[in-house]
């Protein structure tokens, strides 16, 4: 039976969810996406704030020293706006923004890869139920033309060379239906694994 396409969709999107590659791709965007807007805070001022209080004997601070243990404080705001940097902040941040660009377009390509990948499998897996299919008949149609060259042998009319090829074509068709769900259950496998299982 044919898979519907939105059930390959669907596999589709719950590959990109489980993807640990997908997900390692999307940490190093959001990364690249905050490394630019820390970027971008250089082109605003900064303001600091401090403070501190002294005590000592003598207190340096204090004019005229004199020998006793006295308090003194300071207090302080700086405020610093670059005017001037050579271009030093916006081409952190270009180069930030093209990092991010370079990523995004890397998740594209990862998504179009497993699409690809994970509708491969399915058709895979599809084909390989189908070789089933197609080897049980071949089983049952060698059974049947095995008993009736038995039944020939039976009878006087087939040699026994005839009936050992007819039980060698049913010992075939019994492998080649092995060997097709052997093929089903890797087809299996390998789609588990595109799907990130």
């Amino acid at each position: 039976p044919e898979t519907p396409t939105s059930s390959i969709d669907t596999l589709v999107a719950a590959a990109r969810e489980q993807r640990g590659e997908r997900e390692a791709l999307a940490t190093r965007l959001a990364a690249a996406n905050e490394r630019q807007r820390a970027a971008g805070a250089g082109l605003r001022p900064t303001i600091a704030v401090g403070g501190g209080v002294d005590y000592a004997r003598p207190n340096p601070r204090i004019f005229p020293r004199e020998d006793a243990g006295r308090h003194a404080w300071d207090a302080s705001v700086n405020v610093n706006w670059p005017l001037f940097d050579g271009g030093r902040t916006r081409a952190e941040m270009a180069q930030a923004a093209a990092s991010a660009r370079a990523v995004q377009e890397r998740i594209a390509d990862f998504d179009a890869a497993l699409a690809a990948e994970v509708r491969q499998r399915v058709r895979e897996l599809e084909a390989s139920r189908a070789a089933i299919d197609a080897a049980a008949d071949g089983v049952r149609s060698a059974a049947e033309a095995r008993r009736v060259v038995a039944d020939r042998f039976t009878a006087g009319v087939a040699t026994s060379t005839d009936l050992l090829d007819a039980q060698v074509a049913l010992l075939q068709a019994e492998l080649d239906r092995t060997q097709a769900i052997a093929n089903a259950r890797l087809a299996d496998a390998r789609l588990s694994r595109a799907l990130g299982r």
